[in-house]
């Protein structure tokens, strides 16, 4: 009797465990997914001519986002390839979240430490759009000789920019050297934030329907089917009976 008290009790107390795991595994994905966000991908290209006496810019790349960067010097020559027109530095960038793309802007202007240029970008989410904003002062640099692109890849199409679109989710801008100028860009698509939540949601309810089904399984098959004290014995069963009295006790004899 014992024993199948013991296999009632933990069975439904196993079921009821596996379930409060599972929802501290969903507790987390959800906090990890408020940090997916959206991510920028991309390239940049600061040079100038070699005969600067400042020197070719230097892209300074801090530790934080080194694993998401990668530099190499850049040169740019004719079409002979004899004659040397720029260098510098060149760097592809990958999954930089929006603040660490907003330092790119830093970054940039840092290359040129010996002017007072200027740069601020940002990457911002309204609904299902993504609106990437910047503005340059590059009045202290000096057409012809210096150069400076910044390449843009989204996790969705573009849908508006006032730069060069060289793929569905690409832009491409030749910032204007010598003077002021604006970086505009749309790209449409779902917040992958809000979609792994919605996912993860749909996960527990699934697992939520089958442990609850599951334990109400587990109760009925291990219910206890004895008669209740006092109740009527079921149709077709003897009553039990007293094997130490299984008679009428006889009168003794005087």
């Amino acid at each position: 009797m014992s024993r199948r008290v013991h296999r009632k009790t933990a069975l439904p107390v196993a079921a009821l465990v596996a379930l409060l795991a599972l929802s501290g595994l969903l507790s987390g994905c959800m906090t990890r997914s408020t940090t997916v966000g959206d991510r920028f991908a991309g390239e940049i290209i600061v040079a100038t001519s070699p005969d600067n006496p400042r020197g070719a810019p230097n892209l300074d790349i801090p530790q934080s986002m080194a694993s998401h960067i990668t530099v190499a010097e850049y040169k740019e020559t004719d079409k002979s390839g004899d004659q040397t027109l720029r260098i510098g530095t060149r760097a592809y960038y990958s999954d930089l979240t929006s603040g660490q793309f907003s330092q790119l802007a830093d970054i940039i202007a840092g290359a040129y430490d010996n002017s007072n240029m200027s740069m601020e970008i940002s990457g911002k989410r309204s609904g299902d759009i993504v609106r990437m904003r910047g503005t340059a002062d590059l009045s202290d640099l000096v057409a012809q000789r210096d150069q400076i692109r910044l390449i843009v890849t989204f996790n969705g199409p573009v849908i508006a920019s006032n730069g060069e679109q060289t793929g569905s989710q690409t832009v491409a801008w030749n910032l204007p050297i010598g003077k002021s100028g604006t970086l505009n860009a749309d790209a449409q698509y779902p917040d992958p934030a809000t979609a792994a939540i919605s996912s993860w949601a749909w996960f527990l309810g699934i697992v939520c329907v089958i442990a609850v089904g599951l334990i109400g399984y587990i109760a009925f098959r291990n219910r206890d089917a004895a008669p209740r004290p006092g109740a009527p014995a079921r149709a077709g069963k003897k009553p039990e009976t007293d094997s130490t009295n299984s008679g009428p006790v006889s009168a003794g004899k005087k």
